[in-house]
């Protein structure tokens, strides 16, 4: 069942320090996750990768962070201890990993960064559960600021450097994370149970248009954001960074503007159908390959339409339905687009052919959106026992759905 919500801490100033070293390190698993998409064409030249290699890289990567949100178990705190524990040193082994031992490494790599953010989300919703909604959307606008800001960081650390520095400073910015956990959170401040991540009740269960809408999001975000720099590299040199940079910079966007009032006056199924539109759009502009400028306003719309669908899913289903399943689903989409596209490439010789990946993945988004709003209807139908506080105190969200 989900966590019972739990007291704020008694010290401001711990409370306060708490929330600024949380949403700190939400940043930071942001910039990580981005971090091998936006460096990829280093990487490949660092580590010998091919288009197929790559793409095993970011399927091991994000698998390992899906099956990090299912190893969020136990108290918060210690959950978060474990991720940041773990991806601490990974950071430092990467810097001098060859060959072979980069995919274990980048598996733990996603494992910790899925146990991370998944602790850190929970335990947020929980602390602040009377507005859970606007935590959660606030959160991912944390995450994306993080991942917004990676291609550009990341890429002036490696003029200044080289790819070991740029490893070895992200793990420096974990330890002092992990440092902070096992001082503070574990130690000092209130934590939840966090549940058990597949046990939900048969009445219960993620439906699962869903289930696949939280796969195609996530899967058109994650695959997006690991190969558009690639691609605009090959098809117009030098706005490789340009089009990543973009791409979140479109995510951050939406996501700030719908942690606004204005998208509350819409309801869910005008959000959800125009989000796929737009992200459609920019995908169809990204493949147009005689104008090759049309590559960086589709990145941006890409980033735009997809940014709010899957904060929207969570935020509605969380509160009703049992265990981390719609997380595992989101991480399941991370791994498999981005490696169907490597794939794809090496096959087909061309990246380009490849980015049809998710451009199917948008327009199954708009196919869905209709099936997934009657779910949603669904379950907000169905009558769930919450804990007394949250009786009391329901969390604020977008708009009733329409019948």
């Amino acid at each position: 069942m989900l966590p019972s919500p739990i007291r704020q801490p008694r010290t401001p100033s711990l409370e306060v320090s708490s929330s600024i070293a949380l949403n700190a390190a939400f940043a930071l698993t942001g910039f990580a996750t981005a971090l091998l998409g936006a460096t990829l064409p280093v990487l490949r030249v660092h580590w010998s990768l091919t288009d197929r290699s790559a793409g095993v890289l970011f399927l091991v990567l994000f698998l390992g962070s899906s099956l990090g949100a299912l190893a969020s178990v136990g108290r918060a705190s210690h959950s978060l201890a474990r991720g940041a524990c773990l991806i601490a040193p990974i950071c430092f082994a990467l810097a001098f990993a060859r060959g072979f031992a980069i995919f274990p490494l980048c598996f733990l790599y996603g494992l910790g960064l899925g146990i991370t953010i998944t602790s850190i989300s929970l335990v947020r919703s929980q602390r602040l559960h009377a507005r859970r909604a606007r935590e959660l959307n606030r959160l991912n606008l944390i995450w994306v600021a993080g991942a917004f800001l990676c291609p550009w960081l990341a890429n002036r650390i490696l003029q200044l450097a080289n790819v070991e520095t740029l490893f070895l400073a992200v793990g420096a910015a974990f330890c002092l994370f992990a440092i902070w956990t096992l001082a503070a959170e574990v130690r000092h401040l209130p934590s939840p149970q966090l549940p058990l991540a597949l046990a939900a009740s048969p009445a219960f269960r993620l439906p699962l248009a869903i289930a696949i809408a939280a796969l195609l999001a996530t899967g058109l975000e994650s695959c997006t954001g690991a190969w558009i720099g690639t691609y605009a590299g090959r098809l117009r040199g030098g706005i490789g960074i340009e089009a990543t940079t973009l791409f979140w910079f479109g995510l951050l966007a939406s996501r700030a503007l719908h942690s606004t009032a204005l998208p509350q006056r819409f309801s869910e199924r005008v959000l959800l159908r125009s989000g796929a539109w737009i992200a459609t759009c920019g995908s169809l502009l990204i493949i147009v390959n005689h104008l090759p400028m049309l590559l960086l306003p589709g990145a941006f719309l890409i980033g735009f339409g997809v940014g709010p669908i899957y904060p929207l899913l969570l935020a509605l289903t969380l509160p009703r339905v049992r265990g981390n399943v719609i997380f595992l689903m989101g991480g399941v989409g991370s791994a498999l687009l981005p490696w169907l596209t490597g794939t794809l490439s090496a096959r087909a010789h061309s990246l380009h052919v490849a980015m049809i990946v998710p451009c199917i993945a948008a327009i199954g988004l708009l196919l869905l959106a209709r099936r997934v709003v009657g779910s949603l209807v669904a379950l907000k139908e169905k009558t769930f026992p919450l804990p007394d506080a949250e009786k009391r105190s329901q969390p604020t969200g977008p708009r009733p759905l329409p019948r």
